[in-house]
């Protein structure tokens, strides 16, 4: 019998405080509320935008940064991408993916404190990590499936094991992306033909791809319109990232912004600024 969703949200969000967090070790004797499939996942993240301050009052703010990491990061679980994968007309994926604005007015907005995360020496709360890296580590911020995936990530990795971080990995890691990176030959890129092989697929979007960039890129938007610094800098975080690639579509976001002359807190100006010019991390 498929769970209900009352059933799903205790699953994620009614757990106790542990290091490391619940989703971190193995969960054997537990029955997987989402083993029904994509459409599952897809379901319940729609269903936990429509009044996600009301169905996750119960919980600390910490549960529910707990809870929204497992739910977004998909090095915790595959309901991101199973959202993605999900069997549903191209319309309703993106007044979902539109709706993701609730999660941030109505439970980031309210619970978070209100101070950017950038910069800061000190990580400011768990609900304000996940609320600004929210865009970094979800898959729904890129809609584009890349052609030649392995061969990109093997030519950059092949530029990675040259710098000091490819010098501090196992040896048996590096032994084996070697052996992986010498079976491309001629087709290894340069830097320089990755982006430019990216920046190819991303000018030839289809008419669906396209949509749930612009879907995506409005919730960020709405952001930069709420009150809390953190919402806020989420918003910025996640068109920064889409300005090398898709300026056209974050470039006059930022701008817009920019130029209500934005008064509060002093970095968030900044971190605009850096936004508008490509340059986040």
């Amino acid at each position: 019998m498929p769970s209900t969703y009352a059933e799903q949200l205790r699953f994620i969000f009614d757990r106790p405080l542990t290091q490391p967090a619940w989703y971190d070790t193995a969960r054997p004797e537990e029955e997987d509320p989402f083993a029904e499939g994509p459409l599952a996942a897809f379901e319940y993240i729609e269903r936990l935008c429509l009044q996600p301050k009301t169905d996750l009052a119960p919980y600390s703010d910490e549960q529910i940064a707990q809870g929204l990491d497992f739910i977004f990061n998909n090095c915790f679980s595959n309901l991101s991408i199973d959202f993605k994968e999900a069997p549903v007309p191209p319309a309703r994926r993106e007044q979902a993916l539109r709706k993701l604005f609730v999660l941030f007015r109505d439970v980031f907005q309210p619970r978070c404190l209100p101070e950017p995360s950038a910069g800061s020496a000190q990580r400011v709360s768990a609900l304000n990590s996940v609320c600004y890296m929210f865009w970094d580590v979800c898959p729904l911020s890129t809609w584009l499936s890349f052609d030649n995936t392995q061969e990109l990530s093997l030519s950059f990795l092949g530029d990675v094991l040259d710098t000091d971080i490819g010098a501090n990995l196992p040896e048996e890691v590096k032994a084996m992306l070697r052996q992986q990176i010498a079976g491309l030959g001629d087709r290894k890129k340069s830097a320089e033909e990755i982006v430019g092989d990216v920046r190819q697929q991303y000018a030839n979007l289809d008419a669906n791809t396209k949509a749930c960039y612009q879907a995506i890129a409005y919730v960020m938007e709405q952001c930069l319109a709420l009150d809390n610094p953190a919402c806020v800098e989420s918003g910025l975080h996640g068109l920064g990232h889409m300005m090398p690639f898709l300026p056209e579509l974050a470039g006059p976001k930022i701008d817009r912004y920019l130029q209500r002359k934005p008064k509060g807190h002093p970095a968030l100006l900044r971190y605009a600024q850096a936004a508008r010019s490509g340059m986040i991390q």
